[in-house]
């Protein structure tokens, strides 16, 4: 016990060799906040999601309107809708029928083949038709013509145009009321169209030829002598012989200007001897009128055409004229006087059985045509279907037959017909007619649909 009591205290006195720390009162902290970081960039992420798809989205709306195809618009009456006949009881009974007629004109044309022919002083563009057709001069630019055939199908496709003087480029479209036939001419080409008939055929004509030059001044090589005024140059008047004398002379030529002085320029004014001249000049100028779209000036000078010997040509371009200009009442005065001069003309029987047609007086277009000798496809067309339009089923089928035994390529004409069958309760002959119509290929979209839904119900009852 005593060891140890002297140990301690030998500690006790030893030095010592802890040094203390001091340690500075530690203050409160506040509590650590979370970090909202994170879950504002996720909500503005999000955000930004939900615009985009919704611009996406408006986008697709926007891009489906556009995209709705527009329906084209036709030069067609659009068929009423009838009812099945209460004694056909193989069609069910709310079964829509067909039209009782087609649409305004069932009559076709076909352009069937172009002719170029290319001489020194012209060159003609030769469009073969079916039929005879209305043509008007749609555009004009400079150097650029647009023509439109109505109530025209084209079989032919333009050539291709190289190294030509009168024509730079030729194109053909198709179009629902007929076909454009557009063109660009080299500089100062005059173009004139008009129609013929070779061999029976319809020809429609673009004829291109260059401008008339100015007229030309004679003038002679000078001479060393004094100059001598200008005169015109008349025709030479009949010599009168000299009654004779004791010593006979001759007498000399009466002088001309062509007898003066070298020096002279002498004009030469040359008038045809041609009385058609003239007229043909004027013809031709009111054509160019129209070409250039100054329908009034034409209209005049054609007029003063009529009665003369350009009669029956003036009364052609003013149908054409009267048609662009949108007169039907003059068109028709025009027909009804025409047809007093010329009553057999066929050309001018069957475009005032149209405009009767377009003004649904039926009966007088079948007046007008069936006491014809001689019916050409065109007009049997018209008399059926103004027989179709007024119910005369039986009447409307022979017509029709008639015409396509004279232009059996017609396909509007077999969708006549079979509509006329099917009316008539012959459903199998409206089944062939109408398939008939679908295989020849020329209808337009609405007569081809027409024809096929046509077909398929009717296979459903014949089968």
């Amino acid at each position: 016990m005593s060891v140890i009591n002297n140990v301690l205290k030998g500690l006790e006195n030893r030095e010592s060799l802890f040094t203390p720390i001091e340690i500075t009162t530690l203050e409160s902290v506040p509590a650590a906040q979370p970090d909202r970081r994170p879950g504002l960039f996720v909500a503005v992420g999000l955000l930004l999601i939900a615009l985009a798809a919704g611009a996406y989205y408006l986008l697709q709306r926007i891009d489906t309107s556009v995209a709705q195809p527009v329906q084209a618009t036709e030069d067609f009456t659009q068929a009423p809708v009838v009812k099945v006949p209460a004694s056909t009881d193989v069609i069910e009974a709310n079964t829509k029928m067909p039209a009782a007629a087609l649409p305004e004109v069932v009559a076709g044309n076909q352009i069937v083949g172009l002719q170029i022919r290319e001489s020194e002083t012209e060159m003609r563009l030769e469009f073969a038709l079916r039929g005879r057709v209305v043509a008007y001069l749609k555009e004009r630019g400079k150097n650029d013509f647009s023509y439109h055939l109505r109530d025209v199908e084209s079989q032919i496709v333009a050539p291709l145009m190289r190294d030509n003087r009168w024509i730079r480029e030729l194109v053909i479209r198709q179009s629902a009321a007929g076909v454009d036939v557009n063109f660009a001419t080299a500089p100062e080409i005059l173009v004139e169209t008009r129609q013929e008939v070779e061999d029976d055929e319809s020809i429609w004509v673009i004829k291109l030829r260059q401008a008339k030059p100015a007229p030309l001044a004679l003038t002679t090589a000078p001479a060393a002598v004094p100059t001598v005024p200008e005169m015109a140059v008349a025709p030479a008047a009949p010599a009168k012989v000299a009654a004779p004398a004791a010593a006979p002379t001759v007498a000399a030529p009466p002088a001309t200007a062509l007898d003066a002085p070298a020096s002279a320029a002498v004009k030469l004014t040359i008038k045809s001897s041609n009385p058609l001249a003239t007229t043909t000049n004027q013809l031709d100028y009111a054509v160019e009128l129209m070409n250039s779209g100054r329908l009034e000036d034409a209209e005049k000078l054609l007029r003063e055409l009529l009665g003369g010997s350009h009669d029956y040509s003036a009364r052609k371009h003013l149908l054409v004229l009267y048609e662009r200009m949108k007169r039907p009442a003059r068109m028709q005065s025009l027909l009804e006087a025409s047809l007093q001069t010329y009553p057999q003309d066929p050309l001018l029987q069957t475009e005032y059985a149209r405009l009767l047609f377009q003004s649904a007086a039926y009966a007088r277009v079948i007046a007008l045509l069936v006491s014809n000798a001689t019916l050409n496809a065109d007009q049997h067309a018209l008399i059926a279907a103004s027989y179709q339009r007024l119910d005369q089923h039986q009447e409307a089928m022979l017509y029709y037959e008639q015409a396509l035994l004279q232009d059996p390529q017609n396909a509007r004409n077999w969708v006549g017909l079979g509509i006329s069958q099917e009316y008539s309760s012959r459903h199998g002959e409206a089944l062939a007619s109408y398939q008939r119509a679908g295989r020849l290929g020329s209808l337009n979209e609405r007569l081809r649909a027409f024809a096929a839904e046509r077909s398929a119900r009717l296979q459903q009852v014949v089968n």
